[in-house]
């Protein structure tokens, strides 16, 4: 399940020339001139400190950092990266883009060269904010050498969201919607249904390249007040709960249980919570029940939806204590759960989860990608699952061997293509192994080229780091006689979860 990016409402793209609508760009100035000292973003850092940029602010240097970027050649068909991190740089390069009619890839700066360099072939020409191979930085519009009056309109703001399907190779896969509204229709019933509503404060808590993006972003142009954690820090978590009145935010399972153990956390005043939105990932029930007492249950909210927007799914606390474990009924979408022949299945047996809404399309790429699987117009992410008596849709796995660390998918075929390329080993598999606060980590089972001389955990461990980013890197190694390699092969992973499972 992936939090994906229902955060449009799968509004149906009207004509591009609608005089009618308006971009974010123009909808930020229209806020920067009805509250100009009123804060807009509220970036938070680790240790607490704040930094506060006012609608004005961020009119204004978004404006500045426009006309840098135009004289960097962004323009209306311009590709842009934004490898920042989560704060007031991140926000203002975004909306300077936008105003330039651009298309957005939010990207994690903290990616390896290797995956670097995969996701720029698969974006292909493109223009980079921030990062190791950055294109133009943040600091050149910082300078003071550029208007900060608005440029006339141009092109139609996009964006679009790095994933790796089913295999791990990067595609981006662009958003429907436009960053384009019609002023009578800022606000989705997608979104209300989500806990949504103009003018509230809204704590982000999510990475800018992950569901946080679409947060923040859509958040703005509702008017709200966004208190960016720029990064996660479970402590803080309340405490900014607390102090700005927050209203509505979006979360996944891992973080939803770091909260929990916060020490200290029933001393805090929660009560202006009006939304938690949260998907991403499983939800274990006893994180799932404790955060319904915690806030209410009928102010959480739950989906399954993913960034190709085939369709989703959703449920209110209170519906999932009487279904608990389920993520829904569809709430833009048809559902029906087929078997590998094609065969709609009885109520209650599993099989493949197939989705059809009026919006729902194959996806589009900026570069290429694979079309999903397709049935008399039922589109497949390639999730299992069934669905009871009265509809509710009930997951039983994942994507095909895709580990959900924290919300985000790690491919154990590119943890194994980097144990195999070491010397020491002749054989791999990577499996997930349940964590206690991610829920899933990747464990790995390695066969030594020498079975008298096995590499140490330290010494896999310090050979992937060298060569993945931080969650991809197995939290833990298991030296083994053989991997469950079929003679095509493959490998049966089913057979070796259920012995990797932690406390």
């Amino acid at each position: 399940m992936s939090l994906g990016d229902p955060e449009s409402g799968e509004r149906l793209s009207m004509s591009l020339g609608d005089p009618e609508e308006i971009t974010v760009g123009e909808r930020i100035g229209q806020l920067a001139a009805d509250h100009p000292t009123r804060p807009a973003v509220v970036a938070v850092a680790p240790d607490g400190n704040r930094q506060t940029m006012t609608w004005a602010r961020l009119e204004s240097e978004s404006n500045a950092a426009a006309h840098a970027l135009a004289e960097a050649g962004v323009g209306p068909e311009s590709t842009v990266t934004v490898v920042l991190s989560a704060g007031v740089d991140h926000v203002v390069a975004t909306i300077a883009v936008w105003k330039l009619g651009g298309l957005v890839v939010p990207l994690d700066p903290h990616a390896t060269p290797s995956e670097r360099r995969a996701t720029a072939a698969a974006i292909g020409e493109h223009i980079s904010i921030g990062g190791p191979e950055e294109t133009v930085s943040p600091l050149r519009w910082c300078t003071g050498n550029y208007p900060e009056d608005p440029l006339p309109s141009r092109g139609v703001p996009r964006s679009a969201s790095l994933t790796g399907g089913t295999t791990g190779q990067p595609r981006v896969v662009r958003r429907r919607k436009p960053w384009t509204y019609r002023p009578d229709a800022l606000l989705s019933e997608s979104e209300r249904a989500r806990g949504m509503r103009l003018g509230q404060v809204q704590l982000v808590v999510l990475p800018m390249y992950h569901a946080g993006f679409s947060a923040l972003y859509q958040g703005l142009v509702l008017d709200h007040q966004i208190v960016l954690m720029e990064r996660f820090v479970p402590r803080l978590f309340p405490r900014l709960v607390q102090e700005h009145r927050v209203s509505y935010l979006r979360i996944v399972p891992a973080l939803m249980r770091m909260v929990l153990d916060v020490p200290d956390l029933a001393e805090f005043d929660l009560s202006s919570i009006e939304a938690v939105h949260h998907g991403a990932g499983p939800c274990p029930e006893e994180v799932k029940r404790r955060w319904l007492d915690l806030i209410g249950a009928e102010r959480v909210v739950e989906d399954y939806a993913s960034q190709e927007r085939v369709g989703s799914v959703l449920i209110r606390g209170d519906e999932w204590l009487a279904h608990p474990g389920s993520v829904g009924r569809p709430s833009d979408c048809e559902v029906r759960i087929l078997d590998e022949y094609g065969t709609e299945v009885a109520t209650g047996v599993t099989g493949e989860i197939y989705l059809r809404s009026t919006a729902a399309r194959q996806p589009e790429y900026v570069g290429t990608g694979p079309a999903l699987p397709e049935r008399d117009g039922f589109l497949s992410l390639g999730d299992l699952g069934y669905l009871d008596a009265e509809g509710y849709l009930y997951l039983v796995d994942r994507k095909s061997n895709v580990i959900n660390v924290g919300g985000a998918n790690v491919y154990p075929a590119e943890i194994e293509a980097v144990l195999l390329g070491m010397p020491a080993v002749a054989d791999a598999v990577v499996v997930p192994r349940s964590h206690r606060y991610l829920g899933q980590v990747p464990h790995a089972m390695v066969v030594p080229a020498d079975a008298a001389g096995p590499p140490s955990a330290a010494t896999l461990s310090a050979y992937c780091r060298e060569r993945l980013s931080p969650t991809k890197v197995p939290m833990s190694y298991e030296i083994v006689t053989s991997v469950a390699r079929k003679t095509s092969g493959k490998i049966s992973r089913r057979s070796l979860v259920g012995r990797t499972d932690g406390p």
